[in-house]
């Protein structure tokens, strides 16, 4: 990892040097919350809005689930975890907030803008107006504006203090089904059902533990899998409910109504197999790819304990039967939003830089000339970037390595592992040269640095040009001034419609 200022230097970098990869990360992060708030929708249980909206916001960080089948679920289950979710939800919610450098940002495109079309009316037709820069940087106002919408970190470290501060408050459930604990008084296990990744990952992963909103394309399908499991548990305990079946149904249990027509908190205690049983139906994706395994729980006399007796959990699992093999390595439906996010972030870029590219070629030299083909090939090497940062997203996902009593790779996953290493460092370090690229040739343009000789009388797909008969006849073909309003039109539309997708897009919360 770098230091932070490199890694601020970086995300800038590579925002910039890839508009899609930016487009990507947030359209993906959208599409996710969109699929995961309508899962939940319909769920009636205690919590269930918190959970979708905080699981949502867990994109912007690395977290890491754990295979214990009872902390996740007795998050779910239990009454006591409802300060639990409440105050990850009112943490959450917070990332929904103007920040300062949004507002900087915002500023400073839309003054960008005011500028160059105020000084467009004391130039000359031959001079070097730069209605091109603005349709190229006008993928930022649909970026920030959608980061608003979609949510993303205040301050670098807010999810994570957020995390740990409620993981403090959770419960768990024991063998007796009065006394759960917080998980933190348990000594000698993993107690945290939902923390933030830490120490070092292999170095396929190292851009999942990146928390700027550019990267969270690296997180999507790791994220989609923890989200499944985790939704799998609820609708499990949601169906119960609905059948009035308490976590507790033994010895003739009842169901308890309530006037809220909510469920009872009652209804929700239980013992931590009870806890375990009552969310568990089939082993979901999550469990299968990353290894966690069906809880193996011995009897336990707890008839005969006695009041002073130490309460304790049980041995949850047996590492040596966790799964090693499965073919179910994908959540649902995320190739179908990942190839969504991919097609609209990849229409935002050439709407914008597209739009600068056509403004160029109509200016004589009608052509590909100087400053038409720099920003061809801006956007050339933005979109492979874009590629191969997806591509090392997906290589690094089906590279994982399996968990359990060791940490393991076979052959062919190493051999993948060392492609999504090779395609992350490639796509980022394109990304960074096309950054500095796209920011030279701006400087270039709005010093005049293209109006020469060379560059106002070459094309290169049509060779030289007369220099005299350009200056006395200098608009051929199209209006320069409609080429001008036209590129404008596309750029802003192209941005508009990307800023709809976001906004509309989103299913209402209960």
């Amino acid at each position: 990892m770098f230091p932070d200022p490199l890694e601020d230097v970086l995300n800038f970098f590579v925002t910039i040097g890839s508009p899609a990869l930016a487009a990507y990360s947030l359209q993906i992060t959208h599409l996710n919350t969109r699929w995961l708030n309508k899962a939940f929708l319909d769920l009636k249980y205690p919590n269930s809005n918190a959970i979708s909206t905080v699981i949502s916001a867990f994109q912007h960080v690395p977290i890491q689930v754990s295979p214990n089948p009872l902390l996740l679920s007795s998050l779910i289950v239990l009454p006591q975890n409802n300060g639990y979710w409440d105050y990850l939800l009112k943490g959450v919610e917070k990332t929904r907030r103007w920040s300062i450098p949004m507002v900087m940002n915002f500023v400073w495109v839309v003054f960008a803008i005011l500028l160059t079309i105020i000084d467009s009316f004391h130039l000359r037709q031959t001079d070097d107006v730069g209605y091109a820069i603005v349709a190229t940087w006008t993928y930022l106002l649909p970026l920030i504006l959608g980061w608003l919408h979609v949510g993303s970190q205040p301050e670098p470290n807010h999810l994570r203090e957020c995390l740990d501060a409620a993981n403090r408050i959770a419960w768990v459930a024991t063998n007796q089904k009065d006394r759960p604990v917080l998980a933190v008084d348990i000594a000698g296990q993993s107690t945290r059902a939902i923390e933030f990744v830490r120490g070092n990952v292999d170095t396929a992963r190292k851009d999942e533990l990146r928390t700027a909103p550019v990267f969270n394309y690296s997180r999507t399908f790791i994220w989609a899998l923890k989200a499944q499991h985790l939704l799998s548990l609820a609708r499990n305990a949601a169906a119960k409910a609905d059948q009035r079946i308490p976590v507790d149904n033994s010895g003739g249990a009842v169901w308890v109504a309530s006037d809220s027509g909510n469920v009872a908190n009652e209804n929700r205690l239980g013992t931590d197999e009870q806890v375990i049983n009552y969310c568990t139906e089939d082993a979901t994706p999550f469990e299968k790819v990353l290894g966690a395994p069906s809880p193996v729980i011995p009897p336990s006399p707890v008839s005969s304990r006695t009041p002073n007796t130490p309460i304790a959990l049980l041995p949850f699992y047996d590492p040596r039967n966790i799964r090693r093999h499965s073919d179910t390595r994908w959540a649902s439906g995320i190739w179908g939003r990942v190839v969504v996010a991919a097609l609209l972030a990849l229409g935002l870029q050439w709407g914008t830089v597209g739009a600068a590219v056509v403004i160029h070629y109509w200016k004589a030299p009608i052509g590909l000339g100087c400053r038409s083909l720099s920003f061809l090939a801006y956007g050339s090497a933005a979109t492979l970037a874009f590629f191969l940062c997806l591509a090392s997203s997906i290589l690094t996902h089906i590279s994982r390595p399996q968990h359990g009593p060791t940490y393991w790779l076979s052959w062919s996953q190493r051999c993948l592992n060392g492609w999504a290493v090779f395609c992350a460092f490639a796509g980022k370090i394109l990304a960074v040269a096309s950054g500095i690229g796209i920011l030279v040739v701006c400087f270039f343009q709005s010093a005049g640095a293209f109006n020469n000789c060379y560059c106002s009388s070459m094309t290169f797909n049509n060779g030289f040009h007369d220099v005299i008969f350009l200056t006395i006849n200098y608009v051929v073909g199209p209006s320069l001034v409609h080429v001008w309003i036209g590129g404008l039109v596309m750029a802003f539309s192209t941005s508009l419609l990307f800023g709809i997708s976001i906004y509309l897009g989103t299913p209402p919360r209960r």
